[in-house]
């Protein structure tokens, strides 16, 4: 069993100050080989606001990859059929602006429970509801570039690291709710930032 050291993270800011996210229409789309798996052709939208529909011209999502069929982070989508020329239609966050590295993070996820119990019923029942994650990571404090994007962004996406040769881990839109800095006379300046997660957490393989 592989042992997974959490000492790499990477956070990338997006400018949200001119517009949250841009509308596109009817984009064309390239199938990788005949996987089933077609990405927008234009590089520079293929980062897709999850709090839009995608609309596609033609063909089915394949449910069960990624969310619903959709790769928010890459422009991309899974069909049912090979073959297709399909076009895509949604809003796209400008290119992603890569802060710098981040170490000792942690990721907390958690769900809504209430109690659907019946009045005289022995044992209790319970309905889950809404997802949500939480996390952190350090940082060395290095200048203010940090808190520069940090009051220019307003959506963060950080990519939490697993397994540093194959490339594999989390990754998720995140809001910065607080950040500080610490230090002593023995040590380098340290940031300690906190994240609410913005929508879901995915899984990443980048090998």
């Amino acid at each position: 069993m592989a042992t997974f050291k959490g000492y790499l993270a990477k956070v990338y800011a997006i400018n949200t100050s001119p517009t949250f996210s841009t509308v596109f229409t009817s984009e064309a789309m390239t199938e990788d080989g005949t996987t089933k798996i077609y990405q927008i052709t234009d590089t520079t939208k293929r980062l897709w606001d999850p709090n839009e529909p995608i609309t596609l011209s033609t063909g089915t999502l394949d449910k069960t990859w990624m969310d619903g069929g959709i790769d928010w982070f890459t422009g991309r989508v899974k069909l049912t059929d090979t073959g297709l020329s399909p076009t895509v239609s949604g809003k796209y966050f400008a290119p992603a602006i890569e802060i710098g590295d981040a170490y000792n993070w942690t990721i907390d996820e958690s769900i809504d429970v209430v109690d659907t119990s019946s009045f005289g019923n022995e044992w209790k029942t319970k309905a889950a509801l809404q997802k949500n994650w939480t996390g952190s990571f350090e940082k060395f404090a290095v200048d203010d570039y940090w808190f520069d994007l940090a009051v220019l962004a307003k959506i963060f996406i950080v990519k939490f690291y697993i397994d540093s040769v194959e490339k594999k881990g989390y990754q998720g839109f995140a809001v910065i709710p607080s950040l500080s800095t610490a230090t002593s006379v023995t040590d380098v300046a340290r940031e300690t930032i906190n994240l609410e997660g913005h929508w879901m957490l995915l899984s990443f393989d980048e090998a």
